[in-house]
C-alpha cells in the first residue's frame, strides 16, 4: 500500500487541509477541508475522484471550506465526528475563528463517524479512533503509515483546551492512551504546523510525560 499525502497549510487559522491520495486506486480524501483553491483543485484532479471529504473536530477553521468541496465534488461523502453536534451547529468559540468569514455553522454531514469504523480509498483503509481533549468530540484517522491527528498532537506541543469543551485531562489521556500505543514510526500529520513521529513525540513532547 501506497499513499500520498499533500498538505496544504493555508487555512483561516495557518490551518493544515491534507489531500491523500490511495496511489494503487487514484482514489482520494481532505482531511480537515479548511482551504480550497486551484491549487488543491489540481491535486484532486478528476472530480470523481475524490471519494471523502474528512474532519477530525468541529473547529471552523478545519471546516470553512466544505461547502466549496461539496459543491464542486457532489459524489464525495462529508463524514463528521460523531461527538461534535455541538460544535458544528455554532458555538461561541467557532464565530470568532471564523473571523468575520462565516457564521461558524458547518454544512451537514452525511456521515457520523464513531471509534472503531473505517473508511476506505482503495487500498488505503482509515481506522477512527476518539481523541477527546481539544474538543468533547474529536476525532484521529489511523493508516497502516500514518496519523493525522488534527489539533490532538502536535510537533512538540498539544492542542489548546480552553476552548469550548476542551478538557486538558481528557487531552493528556487520549495522547497517551491512544496515540502514544500506536507504532513508533507512524508519520503524525497534525492540523497546524510539521509533521513529526509518534515516537519522536513519546521521547520528547514536553506536554506529555509518563
Amino acid at each position: 500500500m501506497s499513499l500520498r499525502v499533500k498538505c496544504f497549510p493555508f487555512g483561516i487559522q495557518a490551518e493544515n487541509t491534507y489531500v491523500i491520495t490511495d496511489e494503487a486506486t487514484g482514489f482520494k480524501a481532505v482531511i480537515d477541508p479548511g482551504y480550497f483553491g486551484e491549487d488543491v483543485k489540481a491535486e484532486i484532479g478528476d472530480i470523481g475522484s475524490l471519494k471523502y471529504i474528512l474532519l477530525t473536530h468541529g473547529h471552523f477553521d478545519h471546516f470553512a471550506a466544505v461547502q466549496d468541496y461539496k459543491d464542486g465534488y457532489a459524489s464525495a461523502v462529508f463524514a463528521a465526528p460523531y461527538g461534535e453536534s455541538y460544535l458544528l451547529h455554532g458555538g461561541r468559540d467557532n464565530k470568532w475563528l471564523a473571523l468575520g468569514r462565516g457564521n461558524g455553522v458547518c454544512p451537514e454531514a452525511d456521515l457520523f463517524l464513531k471509534e472503531g469504523e473505517a473508511v476506505s480509498l482503495g487500498e488505503t483503509v482509515m481506522r477512527v479512533i476518539e481523541t477527546p481533549g481539544h474538543t468533547e468530540g474529536g476525532i484521529c484517522f489511523v493508516t497502516d503509515t500514518s496519523v493525522f491527528t488534527g489539533d490532538t498532537l502536535f510537533r512538540a506541543s498539544i492542542g489548546n483546551t480552553s476552548l469550548e469543551t476542551g478538557d486538558k485531562s481528557a487531552m493528556i489521556a487520549s495522547i497517551q492512551n491512544k496515540l502514544y500505543t500506536l507504532s513508533d514510526d507512524l508519520t503524525v500529520y497534525p492540523g497546524h504546523g510539521n509533521p513529526t513521529t509518534i515516537g519522536e513525540e513519546k521521547r520528547s513532547n514536553p506536554y506529555v510525560r509518563g
